[in-house]
């Protein structure tokens, strides 16, 4: 055999194949312990232990998801350029230990409000290594035809996550403490997702990174292929004069502003009315169910219908059920329209992935999601610390409930702005309709 012959490049698996559905797998453990799972689903069930252990008031307790907004300009494009350019698998491991070792630091709070706020601020860093963008930057390259469907079951795994994880914390946390469930969710981070990645998460051709030549099966996903001139942007300074950027940006950021208001103070909100933790525990789990059963309709549906108008009607339905909510008419109705903002707020999460990569190429997958991260931060970061001055100030939540739809329609009207594809706004013929 000649020596100096070229070594003939590893065999990759093919788009859409039983390793496809492996890589999914162990992405979906991560994203059910992950930190969005873990602690976005139970941070409203914190607000009132922390108030009464710490003596910190629900504005404050809420004004660490505002001071995280501030930060996500500094961390998301930092993230997103990351898991564009470097191996997944190690990243996200380190990911795995940094987080977990985040939430029990949390465990071991005093009375200082601006450690929790470094804590939280700490947890934007230590969490991105094993983010849903490292995620979904993952699974996307793995498959095709089923694009859709795979991010619908990502995102429906942390729906999973947003149905369990708040029935144990209260659990925890009525029988032990809010410390000792700090202390569980480092472990269930470190023990689940530790495992899944080292078992399962592979990329399918992470030599393609270092621009080596991949077999004729590494090719790119057929439906992800962007025609000449369709790629889009791949700097932040690109990405600000892109006019789709901007209104996909508007389409997070508006949605964002309403449907954090509610789900970080859900919890509370029902027990001002009445609600036993145990009932707002419930309520938690239900609006996670909602998210679970959101992600798979949606991604089902992104297969066969276009993501800008399935986008309307995920913005519009929880629009109405905001209403409800603020009509009251009794603790189990406001229970149910909670589950169903779950459902469309749990769909937005896949369509808003597939809307950024029907608009942008592969290669800026990753950085194209991480800056619009800084639009839907920037109002899921606002809009709880807002609720919570309007609590204090006002005794109720009514105000922030009407604010919260006004979003939501508003939501509804960008989503119906968004083009088709990103050559509808220069009339050309699009490579992409099929695409989300």
């Amino acid at each position: 055999m000649d020596a100096t012959a070229p070594r003939p490049s590893p065999q990759v698996a093919p788009l859409d194949s039983a390793a496809s559905w492996r890589a999914l797998a162990g992405s979906g453990v991560l994203a059910m312990f992950g930190v969005s799972a873990l602690y976005g689903s139970t941070f409203g069930l914190f607000l009132l232990p922390l108030q009464q252990s710490l003596g910190w008031s629900r504005g404050e307790i809420a004004f660490a998801l505002t001071l995280a907004t501030l930060f996500t300009p500094l961390v998301a494009p930092l993230t997103g350029w990351v898991v564009d350019k470097v191996p997944l698998r190690p990243l996200i491991l380190a990911g795995v230990v940094l987080q977990s070792l985040n939430f029990a630091a949390f465990s071991m709070m005093q009375g200082s409000v601006w450690v929790y706020y470094g804590l939280c601020l700490a947890l934007m860093v230590t969490a991105a290594g094993a983010s849903l963008l490292s995620l979904a930057k993952l699974v996307q390259g793995w498959f095709d035809q089923s694009l859709g469907r795979a991010l619908g079951l990502l995102f429906a795994c942390g729906g999973v996550g947003g149905i369990l994880h708040p029935l144990w914390t209260q659990a925890v946390i009525s029988q032990f403490g809010w410390r000792q469930a700090f202390m569980v969710m480092a472990g269930l981070s470190l023990m689940t997702c530790g495992v899944a990645a080292l078992l399962f998460v592979r990329e399918r051709d992470p030599a393609a990174r270092r621009g080596v030549s991949a077999m004729p099966d590494a090719r790119p996903p057929a439906s992800m292929a962007a025609a000449p001139g369709a790629n889009g942007p791949g700097s932040m300074a690109a990405f600000l004069r892109d006019a789709i950027w901007w209104k996909l940006a508007l389409f997070n950021m508006l949605f964002a502003l309403g449907v954090g208001a509610i789900f970080m103070h859900f919890a509370a909100l029902l027990q001002d009315r009445g609600a036993t933790p145990g009932q707002a525990a419930f309520a938690m789990s239900l609006v996670g169910l909602g998210g679970l059963t959101g992600n798979l309709l949606a991604g089902w549906l992104a297969d066969r219908m276009p993501a800008s108008r399935l986008a309307v009607i995920v913005m519009a339905v929880p629009m109405l059920a905001t209403l409800v909510i603020y009509a009251g008419g009794g603790l189990w109705v406001s229970i149910a329209a909670g589950g169903l903002l779950g459902l469309c707020s749990g769909g937005d999460n896949s369509v808003s992935l597939l809307l950024a990569r029907r608009y942008f190429s592969a290669e800026t997958f990753g950085r194209a999601s991480a800056t619009q991260m800084v639009a839907t931060a920037a109002g899921g970061g606002i809009s709880p610390w807002l609720a919570g001055l309007v609590h204090d100030r006002t005794g109720s939540y009514d105000l922030a409930l009407i604010m919260a739809a006004a979003c939501m329609g508003a939501a509804a009207l960008a989503a119906w702005w968004l083009p088709e594809s990103r050559e509808a706004t220069t009339g050309g013929e699009s490579t992409l309709t099929k695409v989300a």
